[in-house]
């Protein structure tokens, strides 16, 4: 099992380091989307706003902190809702085209918060009460 968590958090990792500086500074070929599409539309939205640029930030900083390790529950947190947003967009957006990565991911993410389930386990009661 530590094997598996330390190959599936690694290529997690790798994934949202990667695809997070691409969000930053682009180096990967882009798709080109048909003008007056819906994924146009939401990119004509989402680019001049920034707020690809901070998702591309939390993806970056989301995957360091599962290739340290130590820090791996606090990068799933950060992952957790762009892998929601991630599959929210391909099957909303794009009707489901494109979602296998996002899929897979999520599943790792999955797996990887159940090997960190200790670090969680606080967050999952019936009783919580303020301090």
């Amino acid at each position: 099992m530590k094997i598996a968590v330390i190959i599936t958090r690694t290529l997690m990792g790798l994934g949202f380091v990667v695809f997070g500086a691409n969000i930053l500074h682009s180096f990967l070929p882009q798709p080109v989307f048909p003008a007056g599409s819906l994924v146009a539309q939401f990119m004509a939205v989402m680019v001049p706003t920034h707020w690809m640029t901070l998702v591309g930030w939390v993806q970056l900083i989301g995957g360091l902190l599962l290739l340290f390790g130590g820090t791996a529950p606090l990068g799933l947190v950060m992952l957790g809702p762009v892998l929601v947003n991630i599959l929210a967009f391909h099957s909303c957006v794009q009707g489901g085209n494109g979602i296998a990565p996002g899929a897979v991911f999520s599943v790792i993410e999955i797996f990887l918060v159940y090997a960190y389930r200790r670090y969680f386990s606080s967050l999952f009661t019936v009783s919580a009460s303020p301090n």
